[in-house]
């Protein structure tokens, strides 16, 4: 949702490094939402051991009594849309033939083990992809709680294992605390703008399997051109899908003051250059993609989301009890400049969408 403009009095210093004003939006996700999950709009038990939130919050909303800041309702309505909707394809995902997926800006993104608790879940590999810093805090809180890599599988045994190994931790921790790596799961710090990083995933994924990959708010603050050499390399699994959320029409005068709030917390928004989300969908389309481009896209902003995909007795019984929201029209305005885009390659993913 529309990113809060941060307040001077959170007595924490300008930050000199660009790259930490991006890393600190996972944040700004993470406490919506946990606002959210807090209010009765989602179901999340693992996020409170992924996501710690500071004793006091400049992110505005009323902080409870030793809480995290509550969201305001329009907040709260737009996280679950936006939840509820990249669920719903990622399980479409699945109950089309499953494989694995390749999640970028994770960050404390727990649609993993969310998944995990599916019946079938159909997963043979779930990558997750960040920054240094954010893989390193993600796996140590990992390591540190059953709840977490309790999920893992064990370790497969082979014939010259010793009894002591058989016992052994479902996972390793590698690279200066940055990776983490199990049966299921890995965890790898890259940086996407660098056009070698990538290769840091070779025998991670098995390009015959179908893949998606997954993208919330990361290809916004990146340069089109690196988003491209992303979706190329990506280009060498046949059976894929993506799956993005993203802000568009950002020209208009909503937009212009979203990206004047971003500037002073020193971030800017290379990537988020597409009027409509159809001109977002489209972008996967591009024959100078090469093997990297699709052949079926579509996208829905969450206003579309709220209106033709949410079933009404979710919106009209529960959501509209949680919580009493007053401004529509604001509502319809801020879920307008957000969307969510799909697109595949291949026939097992054909048909995905709303």
């Amino acid at each position: 949702m529309l990113p809060p403009q941060r307040s001077g009095s959170s007595g924490r210093a300008p930050s000199i490094d660009p790259d930490d004003a991006i890393r600190a939006t996972d944040d700004d996700a993470a406490a919506s939402r946990l606002s959210a999950v807090n209010l009765g709009y989602l179901p999340d038990p693992f996020l409170p051991y992924l996501y710690r939130p500071p004793m006091s919050s400049s992110h505005g909303g009323n902080a409870g009594a030793g809480g995290p800041s509550r969201k305001p309702p329009l907040i709260n309505v737009g996280t679950h849309h936006r939840t509820m909707a990249v669920d719903m394809l990622v399980q479409q995902f699945f109950h089309r033939g499953g494989g694995q997926v390749l999640s970028l800006g994770a960050g404390s993104d727990t649609r993993f083990w969310r998944l995990s608790q599916s019946p079938k879940p159909n997963m043979s590999r779930y990558v997750e992809v960040d920054f240094p810093h954010q893989t390193s805090q993600k796996a140590q809180r990992i390591a540190r709680t059953a709840k977490l890599h309790s999920i893992f599988p064990s370790p497969s045994p082979t014939p010259s294992a010793s009894p002591s190994s058989l016992t052994s931790k479902p996972y390793t921790v590698s690279n200066g605390g940055t990776s983490l790596h199990a049966r299921s799961y890995s965890l790898v710090p890259l940086d996407l703008r660098d056009p070698t990083a990538l290769s840091g995933l070779d025998g991670l994924l098995d390009p015959d399997l179908p893949t998606l990959l997954l993208a919330e708010c990361v290809f916004c603050y990146m340069k089109p051109e690196d988003t491209d050499a992303v979706l190329k390399w990506f280009g060498r699994f046949k059976e894929a899908g993506v799956l993005v959320y993203e802000m568009i029409g950002l020209e208009d005068q909503f937009g212009q003051v979203m990206k004047r709030n971003l500037a002073t917390r020193n971030l800017s928004l290379p990537g988020a250059v597409y009027r409509t989300s159809a001109d977002q969908a489209n972008r996967f389309l591009n024959p100078l993609l090469g093997s990297g481009a699709f052949y079926t896209s579509d996208a829905k902003t969450l206003w579309g989301i709220h209106t033709d995909v949410i079933p009404k007795e979710e919106l009209q019984r529960r959501i509209a009890a949680l919580e009493h929201l007053d401004e529509i029209e604001e509502l319809r305005l801020v879920l307008s400049h957000y969307c969510v885009a799909w697109a595949t390659r291949g026939q097992i993913l054909e048909g995905i969408g709303f």
